[in-house]
């Protein structure tokens, strides 16, 4: 098999800049964590004033294996579970954190959260295989 080469061409779904579509995620890293904010626009909305779960399950994954990617080489999702606690509403400023919980050789075990000021709105955990 021939090994995967992953390229950031600024087009990525959740971060990338150059995406008109995308959700332009700007992440800050510290160590094994990594977070932003995000306030989502009626773009993205499931039901009428809400954030629809994928985009909340995207933001999740974003914030665990783009960590993984940064902080222990090329990454790719392999497995994620996630948690709907609260629904999120559009508009609504939103806190997202990632974080990496341990290695094993290929292996990467993260979580992540999204929180709404003090309400906890999703949390996830997820493994990245490296590339």
């Amino acid at each position: 098999m021939e090994k995967l080469e992953l390229l950031d061409d600024r087009h990525c779904f959740a971060c990338g800049m150059d995406n008109p579509h995308g959700l332009r995620i700007e992440w800050k890293i510290e160590g094994m964590t990594m977070t932003a904010h995000f306030t989502p626009e009626q773009k993205y909305q499931g039901w009428k004033g809400i954030l629809h779960g994928g985009i909340i399950a995207t933001l999740l994954d974003e914030a665990m294996t783009r960590l993984a990617c940064a902080t222990c080489g090329g990454a790719v999702t392999a497995e994620m579970t996630v948690r709907f606690v609260k629904p999120a509403a559009i508009g609504s400023l939103l806190q997202i954190r990632g974080e990496i919980v341990s290695e094993k050789r290929n292996l990467v075990m993260m979580k992540a959260s999204i929180h709404c000021g003090e309400t906890l709105i999703a949390h996830s955990s997820g493994t990245a295989i490296k590339i």
